[in-house]
Order: C-alpha cells, then structure tokens, then sequence
C-alpha cells in the first residue's frame, strides 16, 4: 500500500479520523504533564535511544510516555547557582518566559569570553557564538530580559571607548610633538553593534574580535540585506558573508577607495526578537531557505508562559545586576583557554552527532535533515557557552556532564524548530505536499497517547516497525 495519505478533505470518504474514533478503546487522550521540577534538583537526562542502545540491534515496542507531552523548557540545572539564581530573578521581574533569559544568558557570556575561548574537536574549532531568535507576542516580553541581560556589554563597550578616546588624544599628541612617532594606533574594540552595515559590521571583525548583533527585532535586520549596497546582487552578497561568519569562513573585502581587508576566522553572535506572524515572511523567502540561513538559528518559541501580576513580580536589586556584570566582568577578564571534551564527553558527542547524521539520511524532508545535521555544530557551541557559566568556568575540559547538559539544550531546540518554527517557514512559502504517513504519526504523536502500535499500523496500512522507526526517528 502507497505509504501516503492526502490531508483531510470533507469529502465525504472514510477518513482516518473515522478510523481512530473507531479504535478509541486502543488510542486516548493524553494529558498535558507541566514540568514542576524544583529548582534545585537535576532532573534526569533521557538520553536518545542511540546512546544505549547499539544500532541495527531489534528494540521491542516503545510506547509514547508522558514527558511526550510536556512543554519543552531550558533547563538550568548546570550552570553555576548564582547564575540560575540570576535567571530566575530576570525571568520574575519581567514576567516572561524564563527560556528567554536562559538564551539570552548563554549567548551574553560566549561574547564576553570572545574568541579566547575555543573548543577543538577533531578536525574542527568552534567558537562561544551563534544566532539566536526569540520568538513570541508582544505581551511575551522579549526586549525587557534581552536589554538587562545584555547590558555588561554595552557597559563593557562605553568603558572601552572612554579608554580610546583618552588613548587617541595622547597619541595625536605625541604625533604632532614628534613627526617620527610610531606609536600603535589605538582601536576601539566594539563588541555589540546594532542596525549597522555590512561594511562597519566586517570592519570590526576584521580587528580579530568576536561582535554580537543585537536587535530588538530580527525583522528589520533580515529585511535590510543588500539595503546598503549599490551593486545588484547586495542582497545575496551581504547573505553569503554572513553564512561565512557563520561557518567561521575566512573572505575579503575588495572596495577601490580602501585597502583590501581580510576578514579572518570571523565569530560573531546574533540575537533578536521577533512575532510568529512575520517570522515567516522574514526567515521563509526562497533565497534565505534555499541557502539554510534559517537552520543557522535557535529559535526560543515558548508555547505558554505563566502570567506575574506585576504587584507580585520581584524587583531587579542592584546586588544582583552587579552579580551578573561581575560573572560577566570575569569572562572579560579571562586568560585564553583552549577547551578539549573529556573521553565521557567525546564519546556522548559522538553517538549524538551520529545519531543526527543517521536521521537527516532517512529524513523524508530535505530542511528539516539540514536543520539536524546544523544541531552537530551547534551542539558545540552551546556546550561552550554554558561551560563558561558553570562553576568550572575556567577549567579546560568539558566534562561528560556538561555535553549532556548542552545536548539537552540542543534536543530544545530541534524540537521548537520542528514542531514550531517549521511550520511557519513552509506556510509562508506555499508548501503543500501531501501529508505522509510520518507526518501523520508525529502530528498524533503530539495529541495522543498511543497505547497499541500494531491497531494504529492496521489502521494506516503500514507496519508497525515503520511507527516505531518514525517515533524513535522525530
């Protein structure tokens, strides 16, 4: 039997709802499970079935269980005390989703170690950087936590520039007292920049640092690609640089009134906000999703957040903004440290990283294989970010706990952009192919608990090691 099935139609035919609600003694509701974990408990680590289990290996029938269910969440159990202390007190003063602190934090401490701090695994180096969207309705609050969290880097800029400008004085001096002076030019080594251009965004990697684009909305920076240029393809030069930035992928800048510039090993962050509305008319354009631009972000996409009246919310003390600015005063002020996973580390990376390859193999769709397999590199990059704001900050191994950590991270992420942000992109490009069985179970998968695989495999007319595949597989 053809193993694919059109979406519903009202056409009058025997449908596989029909079908279901015939089999009602075998398939039922399940239960939306919030996750109450307390704040100082670890909870458990259900690692993908291929770290334990040896592939090609027969798996007997796993039915679906009620964390299944439950509204996905960040989890903070690894960083240091002090730090979650930090989240919970942004998350409560602003009344939004805790996740958006969460991000927001992660990214803050990778760009305030820079590019001193790096992870070599064979044969790659990565970076504390990436790009982050935080996705929600205005009343979610995605400024408010992004501002305060973010602010020891803008503080961090102004003292630096106060330092320039003092320095470049003295050094204009000394040039006009001495014509042979030959001092070093001072250089003001901006980390956080905003609605800037391309040129000024690629001069500033050019000076060896690590810069984070901050924008209250994602919207207006995606929108202005090519807006700056005078060629005809400045749209589709200005992505090809950024994916490079991406990747850490050397170029240079070729411009007739200036020298050529190379832009060497760039690192650099992106965070922003922005709605579910515009998202996909942002993110979901043939040229950004033909080139896997969207696969280069985490989205943060919290379903629900629980409202704090703000008589009841607390208040940001001073004590713990200097809390955070000194956390991030230190990674300012850190020695360069080259990371190395320990063997525990390597070896839960390397069945994760296999897993995600052999899933993107047998995906049925080309971008959501692409987006698993980007999750490898990101994977890395979070465990970096979140080893900096663990209590072994500046210890040089990451240890099996830490990448366990960061996988769970990861394992957010490849949720929210599956069952979210995907949805959204293709709606706003017209797909509109019909629904395969795969698709059907996964929707089913997220509305129901399914307590007899063989009954929904005779209902569909596959088999039941395809249901089990496509289960363990989403």
């Amino acid at each position: 039997m053809d193993e694919r099935i059109m979406p519903f139609d009202g056409s009058g035919e025997s449908d596989f709802l029909s079908v279901i609600n015939a089999e009602v003694d075998k398939v039922e509701h399940g239960v939306n499970v919030p996750l109450t974990l307390p704040d100082l408990q670890r909870p458990a680590l259900v690692l993908p079935e291929s770290f334990s289990t040896s592939y090609g290996e027969p798996k007997g029938i796993s039915h679906l269980k009620a964390s299944t269910f439950t509204e996905p969440m960040l989890p903070i159990d690894w960083l240091s005390p002090s730090v979650q202390d930090y989240i919970r007190t942004v998350t409560e003063s602003y009344g939004c989703p805790q996740d958006f602190v969460v991000a927001t934090c992660l990214i803050t401490a990778g760009i305030a170690a820079g590019k001193k701090v790096k992870l070599n695994t064979n044969p790659y180096t990565n970076y504390p950087c990436d790009f982050i969207c935080l996705v929600g309705k205005p009343s979610c609050n995605k400024t408010g936590p992004l501002k305060e969290v973010t602010n020891p880097l803008r503080d961090h800029d102004k003292t630096d520039f106060t330092r320039y400008i003092e320095s470049k004085a003295a050094y204009e001096q000394n040039k006009r007292e001495d014509k042979n002076y030959s001092g070093e030019q001072p250089i003001f080594h901006q980390r956080v920049t905003g609605d800037s251009t391309p040129e000024s965004r690629n001069s500033l990697l050019a000076q060896g640092d690590m810069i984070i684009i901050v924008a209250d909305e994602l919207k207006s920076f995606i929108d202005s690609f090519g807006r700056y240029s005078k060629g005809g393809n400045g749209s589709g030069a200005e992505l090809s640089q950024i994916l490079s930035v991406w990747s850490n992928v050397s170029f240079t800048i070729n411009r007739k009134s200036e020298d050529t510039k190379l832009v060497d090993d760039p690192a650099m962050s992106a965070i922003g906000g922005i709605q579910p509305g515009p998202l996909g008319k942002s993110f979901g354009t043939d040229s950004l999703m033909d080139s896997g631009f969207p696969q280069r972000f985490l989205f943060v996409y919290p379903d629900k957040a629980g409202f704090i009246k703000r008589y009841d919310r607390k208040r940001m003390t001073q004590e713990m903004r200097e809390s955070w600015s000194c956390i991030i005063g230190r990674l300012f002020g850190m020695e360069p440290l080259t990371l190395m996973l320990s063997h525990e580390a390597e070896r839960l990376y390397t069945d994760y990283a296999d897993a995600n390859d052999m899933k993107a193999d047998t995906e049925e769709d080309d971008y959501i294989g692409g987006m698993r397999q980007k999750m490898n590199i990101h994977v890395l990059r979070l465990a970096i970010m979140a080893h900096l704001l663990s209590d072994h900050w500046d210890e040089p191994v990451i240890t099996g706990e830490g990448i366990e950590y960061a996988i769970r991270i990861a394992e957010y992420f490849t949720r929210i952009h599956v069952e979210r942000i995907y949805p959204l992109l293709r709606d706003s490009i017209g797909i509109s192919r019909p629904m395969t069985n795969g698709d059907l179970i996964r929707v089913i998968n997220r509305q129901f608990k399914i307590k007899s695989q063989n009954s929904l495999a005779e209902a569909l007319g596959v088999s039941q090691q395809y249901i089990n595949k496509t289960l363990k597989n989403q």
